[in-house]
């Protein structure tokens, strides 16, 4: 009980900061021109922006799926689906979007898919997404340096720290023995000996990521596509245009892995709300975009994202009976 009241408590805290981060960006841009920005979004490229979301996710249960069939623990393509649902609903409410890991014990719990197989399903194919942000967002940081002079790109460097080091974090989980005997101590301790157990059995399988690495590395750039697609039919909807030397299309490619990257900074927030969002103003402001419009496009793009995964309630429902 205590610790489920600390919990409540973290969480609490979590969303006063980000409704406070928010609250101030609201003010910054002006409440009255988000409206207004709000009242005349188009919502056919909105749905065309779900659509192209539900695509991505497609591909990102595909990935799973293989990996599942490879580790001889197949399991129905829908039933992933919904279980990848799940743990992106709980990583739009919890620090550095930890939350996703729970995609790993609803395959347990509820699909009897071995702990350890369900845990290299979900990291292996993220290990590639993070180093493919990490790359893409540092060469959107060197442009923005190179093209708009940005005196505050420290705040987008956070992004890339904070996810350099949880890439690190799970590549020597994944495959490094010597790192996971530092923790050896805990193996006889209640819950977290089970945890160290579980990655010593995901370091028996994690062989199968990269025998599959050239299908992965295939589906990451088609998810990439997908997911830059889906962020310029939000700025359609809300008739926003950009002052950029290049294609607009070519723009999102860079700037949601940079915007997002900003997401897994491990602050006391909703999975960055607020923070991530300031970030990615001050980005679309250095392309002529008004605040109240970039606040509207980054909104729009958080929350259409967790409306897409409310149905994701369903096995979480299941998970903790």
């Amino acid at each position: 009980m205590k610790k489920f009241l600390t919990n409540k408590y973290q969480l609490a805290l979590d969303v006063l900061i980000s409704l406070v981060i928010v609250a101030a960006l609201l003010h910054f841009a002006g409440f009255n021109e988000f409206i207004d920005a709000l009242a005349n979004i188009n919502l056919f490229w909105l749905v065309i922006s779900i659509l192209l979301l539900l695509g991505m996710y497609i591909m990102m249960t595909f990935r799973m799926k293989i990996l599942l069939d490879e580790m001889k623990s197949p399991l129905p393509w829908l039933s992933i689906f919904k279980c990848h649902l799940t743990g992106m609903l709980l990583s739009d409410i919890t620090p550095a979007r930890s939350g996703y890991l729970a995609t790993a014990a609803v395959l347990h719990k509820n699909y009897k898919v071995p702990s350890e197989k369900a845990m290299v399903a979900i990291l292996g194919p993220q290990a590639y997404d993070f180093i493919f942000k990490i790359v893409v967002g540092g060469l959107a940081i060197l442009f923005l340096l190179e093209y708009a002079g940005i005196e505050n790109g420290w705040i987008m460097y956070l992004g890339v720290a904070g996810l350099s080091f949880v890439l690190l974090v799970m590549l020597l989980l994944m495959y490094s023995r010597r790192f996971l005997n530092f923790f050896k101590f805990s193996e006889n301790w209640p819950f977290v000996g089970k945890i160290y157990a579980m990655f010593h059995r995901v370091q028996d399988h994690s062989n199968v990521v990269l025998k599959k690495t050239p299908i992965l590395i295939t589906l990451l750039l088609i998810t990439w596509t997908l997911k830059a697609f889906s962020w310029y039919a939000i700025a359609l909807s809300l008739n926003m245009t950009l002052n950029f030397p290049y294609s607009e299309e070519a723009f999102y490619f860079f700037f949601q892995p940079l915007a997002t990257m900003l997401e897994f900074v491990p602050t006391p927030t909703l999975a960055g709300l607020g923070f991530s969002e300031a970030g990615g103003v001050l980005i679309l402001s250095l392309f002529g975009v008004t605040a109240a419009q970039a606040t509207a496009f980054m909104l729009v793009a958080r929350f259409k994202t967790t409306l897409v995964n409310l149905p994701g309630i369903e096995e979480a429902l299941k998970l903790i009976k």
